[in-house]
């Protein structure tokens, strides 16, 4: 068997049990199963990008200080405030099944994920409008928002 196809059959098996692991250990959200990147739109990869840059501003940050229930709140107001709605999807960081369909079934859903997935979460919005980002950084969290909005009508000006 070659060196590649080996690994990747390998990375199959290890990710396949993260991604089992990961539906379990989940509280305050029902999952709707794994989505594809190919079914996601491209902005949001740009937008990521974008909030990666070291000259990028937060829209919001809290300090390092900050109980993990206060920067839970946060996240789950930040995300509210930017319209991510009670169904969204979250990355993973997996190769194979890098989104989760989630839905939100009650408050601490955000302390779930980030036990889950980590301290950075990319959240994108059911109808794909809004990207909310969430960087743990060395001495603050720091929240990014995305919306993408439609193209306006030809002469539309509002």
């Amino acid at each position: 068997m070659p060196s590649e196809e080996l690994r990747k059959k390998l990375q199959r098996r290890k990710e396949e049990a993260e991604a089992a692991r990961l539906l379990e250990r989940l509280g305050g959200v029902r999952t709707h199963g794994y989505r594809q990147d190919g079914e996601m739109p491209d902005w949001p990869a740009r937008a990521l990008a974008e909030f990666q840059r070291t000259d990028s501003v937060p829209a919001s940050r809290i300090g390092d200080e900050a109980s993990d229930d206060e920067v839970d709140r946060w996240i789950e107001d930040f995300a509210a405030e930017a319209g991510i709605g009670a169904r969204f999807y979250v990355r993973t960081g997996m190769e194979l099944f890098p989104w989760l369909d989630c839905a939100v079934t009650g408050p601490g859903w955000a302390g779930s994920l980030r036990q889950g997935l980590g301290g950075d979460l990319v959240l994108l919005s059911h109808d794909a409008q809004t990207l909310v980002v969430i960087f743990e950084e060395e001495y603050d969290y720091q929240a990014f928002c995305h919306p993408q909005r439609a193209p306006r009508p030809p002469g539309d000006r509002s």
